[in-house]
């Protein structure tokens, strides 16, 4: 096995050998002399009458000699250290999955291929681990095969928003060990701690991008609003246009300042349900095509009776009608929800859910409670403010043991949820308000609205049926009314492929699709690239979705920057772990020195041959110049 140098540097030492050569090559000038030629001429020498100059080598013990004290020196100063057999080490590459990394690609390939070519070697057994920040992605690899390792790299993927490596690289580096290393790849200095080894593969861009979007409904139809931001330091200039059923737009000019943030809008085309707003291409192309998709929450019909005049039910039923997807039927119309003035015995024999009130207060007096309304750690009642709350206490319901309170007036619960009476399709939860509505002022104050509408939401959403939603790359994707059995899968078209072919139908493009486990189902997101998705579960339809980039910090490069971080020392140490040095380095200086002083006495000597050169030219009466 070739040995490793710990000073790379002490090899420059070679160099000396053209060197030497070089001095060899050169002849001295001869020295002119007039004498007779007869007993010259057994000593006859080649002509040098020009001085100095180049001439064929001449082989001496000194020349060899000098070879081999450079040779010698080169070996001792470059430290030579061979790989003990039973050395270890575990290398760990973490790559940072921003997805501002996204640009960088071929750079951060690049670094990890360099450190896995200076980490290879240093001991007999290496053990690969290549890895991302991201916590919910499994090491890209880990084994002992070093080109296995490259070739994992082709399925890294950076597409998290901001997001701390501290905790990936904490278990980088108890993966790694004592006698491991590890390395950092990102694209800026303030994402990687003083302590750890990291390179820097990033480099300041001017980026335009969209940071953000809304679909939203009014009388004709659909308008789209999207936030484009300029990251850069100078103004910028770029055209956009939107592609839907089938064609595109004519291109805009959109102009912004440094730093500056605009918006802008256009209504969908009648009868399309997708499209994609374009911006001309720049270095960090995830921002530059935005998906959109008509929002389609899941059906919730309420029923409501017709009979039901008072002021209660009025307005819950105007509250109902403005809660997208909700319909308002009447009350012998099977619904899942029903909103409805009821005594005690209907609300304990009503199989639906929904939101329910006792009767009014007959009492002809009744006194103003004075307690405070306090809520509980509830969603439905969450950050919501009931101070200027006034009523006259509990009233018509008792809660029952397996009721859940959501508000209390002083110790008494007034507003209680009533887990569904079965697991039948249809049942559903009620939201049961045991006070007197009229002698309340419930109806004026906003946190009962929210009360109400965060309740049909969260009954509508817990509907088994598909609906379609815009969401965050990375966002949370609900997927309530869902079992949590079996596999779902998902069909993936990235934005970046999606495209308009004149005035034809869109060009069909690649659909990825992938398998989530029902352990992942709680916790499922929406692709971290920008693009159209849909969830199914074998033929059954649960979600249609877009995955938009809405993380203007991601696109913003005017920090980024190309560095090298080393820990010092480290690479010494690992050879003095795994390595051991040369036990012959004493006697190659005494040999080293042996040769210097030999080749000097060589040539002091004059051993290697005739002393000077000498020539003749024949001259007048036998004579001749040497």
């Amino acid at each position: 096995m070739l040995p490793i140098f710990a000073n790379p540097a002490g090899l420059w030492v070679v160099l000396g050998v053209p060197a030497i050569l070089a001095i060899h090559f050169l002849q001295q000038r001869a020295q002119v002399a007039r004498t007779s030629t007869w007993f010259l001429i057994e000593k006859f020498a080649p002509d040098s009458a020009r001085g100095r100059t180049w001439d064929r080598l001449r082989t001496s013990r000194a020349l060899w000699l000098q070879l081999l004290a450079v040779l010698l020196a080169a070996w001792v100063l470059g430290e030579p250290r061979w790989i003990r057999a039973q050395s270890a080490q575990t290398v760990v590459l973490v790559l940072d999955a921003s997805v501002s990394m996204e640009p960088f690609r071929a750079a951060a390939v690049t670094a990890v291929e360099r450190e896995m070519s200076l980490a290879d070697g240093l001991a007999a057994r290496t053990t690969w681990v290549v890895m991302t920040t991201n916590p919910r992605q499994p090491a890209l690899y880990r084994g002992l095969t070093r080109d296995a390792a490259a070739a994992a790299l082709a399925h890294w993927q950076p597409e998290l928003g901001r997001h701390d490596a501290g905790p990936s690289l904490r278990l980088a580096r108890n993966l790694a060990g004592g006698a491991g290393r590890t390395l950092f790849i990102t694209d800026r200095r303030e994402k990687a701690p003083a302590d750890q080894r990291a390179v820097g593969v990033g480099q300041p861009l001017e980026n335009v991008g969209f940071a953000g979007a809304t679909v939203t409904r009014d009388g004709d139809g659909h308008v789209w609003r999207a936030l484009v931001k300029n990251n850069a330091a100078t103004p910028q200039r770029r055209t956009w246009r939107l592609e839907a059923g089938g064609t595109a737009s004519p291109q805009q000019t959109l102009e912004l300042a440094a730093g500056a943030m605009t918006e802008i809008s256009a209504r969908l085309p009648a009868g399309v349900d997708r499209a994609l707003v374009v911006l001309s291409n720049d270095a960090f192309q995830a921002d530059n095509r935005l998906p959109l998709l008509v929002p389609a929450p899941k059906p919730l019909t309420v029923a409501v009776a017709e009979n039901d005049k008072g002021e209660t039910a009025a307005f819950y039923r105007r509250l109902a009608a403005s809660v997208e997807g909700v319909s308002i039927v009447a009350a012998d119309t099977p619904a899942t929800l029903r909103l409805a003035e009821v005594d005690v015995v209907a609300l304990n024999s009503e199989p639906r859910g929904g939101i329910f009130w006792p009767p009014a207060d007959r009492r002809a007096q009744a006194a103003l409670m004075t307690e405070p309304v306090t809520p509980e750690r509830h969603p439905l009642v969450s950050g919501l403010n009931w101070q200027g709350w006034f009523g006259t206490g509990p009233h018509g319901f008792t809660r029952g043991s397996n009721d859940t309170p959501l508000l209390w007036h002083g110790t008494w619960p007034i507003v209680w949820l009533r887990p569904p009476a079965g697991d039948a399709p249809g049942m559903g939860r009620k939201l049961v308000l045991g006070f007197d509505w009229a002698t309340s002022n419930a109806a004026r104050l906003p946190a009962t609205v929210l009360l109400a509408r965060r309740f049909l939401e969260a009954e509508r959403d817990a509907q088994r049926s598909a609906y379609s939603a815009n969401f965050d790359c990375g966002a949370l994707v609900s997927l309530s009314g869902v079992p949590l059995d079996g596999e779902l899968t998902v069909a993936f078209e990235s934005a970046a492929n999606t495209a308009v072919a004149g005035a034809a139908a869109p060009q069909a493009a690649p659909t990825e699709t992938w398998t989530i486990q029902p352990s992942e189902l709680t916790r499922l997101r929406a692709p971290g690239r920008p693009g159209f998705f849909a969830v199914r579960r074998g033929e059954e339809l649960l979600v249609r979705g877009t995955a938009q980039f809405a993380d203007p910090r991601q696109g913003d490069f005017r920090s980024a920057e190309t560095f090298f971080t080393e820990i010092r020392n480290e690479r010494e140490a690992a050879l003095e772990r795994n390595t051991s040095g040369d036990p012959f380095v004493v006697v190659w200086l005494v040999l080293l020195a042996g040769v210097a002083l030999w080749s000097g006495w060589s040539r002091v000597s004059g051993s290697e041959g005739a002393p000077a050169h000498l020539s003749t030219k024949a001259g007048e009466g036998g004579r001749a110049a040497v």
